[in-house]
């Protein structure tokens, strides 16, 4: 299933935006704009295929040893990236 509308929200935020502006809303060139300039990213196209792509890494966990709660990305059995929670 395709979420470009959900991708688009997503893409506001990151830029700053406010997706119930509806200037801001309708402004898909300044969101572009962003994305490019914070991330490298050309399109919200390209930031679907990212999230996509992360979604299916992505997981929640505790330390075995220190009990500390993480969010991140692995590959199901290690963490290749990780932040506390």
């Amino acid at each position: 299933m395709h979420y470009m509308l959900e991708t688009y929200e997503v893409a506001m935020k990151l830029c700053g935006l406010d997706p119930d502006n509806d200037d801001q809303f309708n402004d898909s060139d300044k969101v572009d704009e962003i994305l490019y300039e914070k991330y490298g990213i050309e399109d919200t196209d390209g930031l679907d295929r990212l999230i996509k792509d992360l979604a299916k890494m992505a997981d929640v966990g505790e330390s075995p040893l220190t009990g500390e709660q993480y969010r991140g990305f692995g590959d199901g059995s290690l963490w290749l990236y990780k932040i506390k929670a």
